[in-house]
């Protein structure tokens, strides 16, 4: 938990016939973290094997289908967890037949669902505007047999009525009130055919909304409603057997389409990754990290897989001379609990670690959710950020971590909210069990400082672990080392003495302004002083040394340097006190 995965590096030939099997095997490892050929001296001279581009078109394709399916029959839910990796050749044609098989079950109750939820709708839709036209008993076949009148029904904002009458002051009309409330009329609005464009601009500014009629209908507004509304049993049975039957479909084909999905985006993903391999005839090679506790499997099953047509090999990062001078980083892995685990995006956000150094996911995660729930403790809230965080940890399979650190920041903001006493910003439904931050605010800012002293002190330990580990002993002597880390200790230590007991004595602060020049005098010369001791060395090798600074440059440089990082330790440890600040500003709102 606290150090990386050891890896090494896996070298794999297999001939191209077994290429896809061999696919299908380290998707189920998942954990083979190649190396692209085109950064070997291999894929330097052109021996790259490239992507299968019809097969991968093929994927595409039913991927899109599948897609279609899933929409078409609303199918949701997280993604089952396959039991092997496809083989990107063989399994493509499962999935094709599978898939034509489906669609020609349910495309025919999609497309009726479809055309009977449209009539269904449409009808309504009409039954709805033919009412609003009722109380005038409108009949449509008497309004067809109009042979020089235009007619216009819509709705009308009652306040353009009058607007409107003014409008249409220079042509024969007539505008008939059928119906509406106070602010919207139900209006028939009438002209000479030969008027009609000037209607109908009059009743566009007047923002006339017209009730659009299919044609043909024939007899009085009421007989046609009738009419309509005895087709819509007919209907709304065809509708609900396209529900039913799409609903069966969604329970019959639902984890089926789900599954085929994720075998065809593993499978592309199998097929893209081919453009890292190299290939040489007829085979294929392929490099990258594997974790040490995988190497026999994985072999065992590769050289069975391929009837010992396979060669594997492995190589430890120790032996390898890039590795050694730096030019090669080795991939990380991390080795975390299902809780830490989603912290680890936050940790790479901020650099990734080397085998080298103590991996940092664990303090980084602890202190995230500690310094939240200090933040925004309460109890209500506190609930309600478990429960969404819950919710999309059971229902959003891909946001699974941000679930995870929700839940964990909603527990501990309400413990938090149980110390404060809070309760949904209410503080007088449960007792404190600490304190009320409001009620002791300078209590609760010095908490906040003491927390920062630990948690940089925490770092500054950390960084000593990992410069001992990487044998970089002259780095103790820097502000990021132990001389910087004696130095705030020294600071923090008066700090917390004044805070605790009062002013300190003379003789403390002449012993600590002694040691502190002391440590000062320590990190500004240790640059120059390992310059110098370089120089010196590349000078009895007989090495030029390159234009470099002078002595005084680099002290001056070093001088700057320590004073900032003294700086930064004051700034860091006093903006611990935003978070009694938002603690405060919380608690307030």
């Amino acid at each position: 938990m606290f150090k990386p995965v050891k890896l090494f590096r896996v070298t794999i030939q297999v001939p191209d016939k077994y290429m896809s099997l061999v696919l299908g095997i380290l998707g189920d490892f998942k954990l083979l973290h190649l190396i692209n050929i085109n950064e070997t001296q291999l894929g330097k001279l052109g021996y790259v094997a490239g992507v299968e581009v019809d097969l991968l078109n093929r994927y595409e394709r039913a991927l899109e289908r599948i897609g279609r399916l899933v929409r078409e029959l609303d199918i949701t839910g997280p993604v089952p967890p396959l039991e092997k990796a496809p083989r990107p050749d063989r399994d493509i044609f499962h999935i094709e037949e599978r898939l034509s098989e489906i669609e020609d079950e349910v495309s025919s109750y999609i497309h009726q669902g479809r055309k009977a939820e449209k009539e269904l709708s449409e009808k309504q839709d009409l039954i709805a505007r033919l009412s609003l036209l009722e109380p005038a008993e409108i009949d449509f076949t008497r309004l067809d047999a109009l042979k020089f009148v235009h007619c216009s029904f819509g709705i009308l904002p009652a306040e353009n009525l009058d607007r409107l009458e003014e409008s249409l002051s220079d042509i024969h009309h007539s505008l008939v009130k059928i119906g509406g409330q106070k602010d919207k009329l139900v209006m028939a609005a009438f002209s000479l055919k030969k008027d009609k464009d000037v209607l109908e601009r009059a009743l566009r500014s007047a923002f006339f909304q017209e009730l659009e009629f299919p044609p043909g209908l024939q007899g009085p507004v009421s007989q046609v409603i009738k009419d309509l509304k005895d087709e819509l049993p007919s209907l709304e049975e065809k509708a609900a057997q396209a529900k039913a039957a799409k609903e069966e479909f969604r329970q019959k084909y639902s984890q089926v389409l789900l599954v085929m999905r994720e075998q065809a985006y593993v499978a592309m993903i199998l097929l893209r990754a081919q453009a890292k391999f190299g290939k040489i005839d007829h085979t294929y090679l392929l490099t990258g990290w594997l974790p040490v506790n995988l190497y026999d499997r994985l072999k065992d099953r590769i050289i069975k897989a391929t009837e010992g047509q396979a060669v594997i090999d492995r190589v430890d990062p120790e032996d390898i001379r890039e590795v050694r001078e730096g030019i090669i980083k080795i991939p990380i892995l991390f080795n975390n609990p299902l809780l830490i685990r989603p912290f680890e995006k936050l940790t790479s956000l901020y650099g990734t670690p080397s085998y080298q150094e103590v991996e940092p996911t664990v303090f980084l995660a602890l202190s995230f959710v500690l310094l939240f729930g200090m933040m925004f403790g309460d109890v209500g809230h506190g609930l309600v950020l478990f429960l969404a965080g819950l919710y999309i940890f059971r229902r959003l399979y891909k946001y699974m971590d941000y679930g995870i650190i929700l839940m964990e920041c909603g527990v501990s903001s309400a413990v938090f909210g149980a110390l404060y006493g809070s309760v949904f910003g209410l503080e007088d439904l449960i007792p404190a069990l600490w304190l009320h931050p409001m009620k002791d605010i300078n209590r609760f800012m010095m908490i906040s400082a003491a927390i920062g002293i630990g948690m940089i002190s925490l770092g500054l330990v950390l960084n000593l672990i990992n410069i001992v580990k990487r044998r970089s002993w002259s780095e103790l002597l820097s502000a990021g080392g132990l001389v910087g880390a004696l130095l705030y200790w020294l600071l923090a230590g008066l700090a917390i003495r004044y805070v605790l007991s009062g002013p300190p004595l003379p003789v403390e602060i002449t012993v600590a302004k002694a040691v502190s020049a002391l440590l000062l005098f320590i990190m500004i010369i240790e640059r120059p002083v390992r310059a110098l001791v370089r120089r010196r060395k590349a000078r009895k090798k007989g090495a030029k040394p390159g234009e470099q600074p002078g002595l005084g440059t680099m002290v001056l440089e070093s001088t700057i340097e320590a004073l900032d990082s003294v700086l930064r330790f004051l700034a860091n440890t006093v903006s611990f006190v935003r978070v009694a600040a938002f603690a405060l500003t919380h608690a307030a709102l």
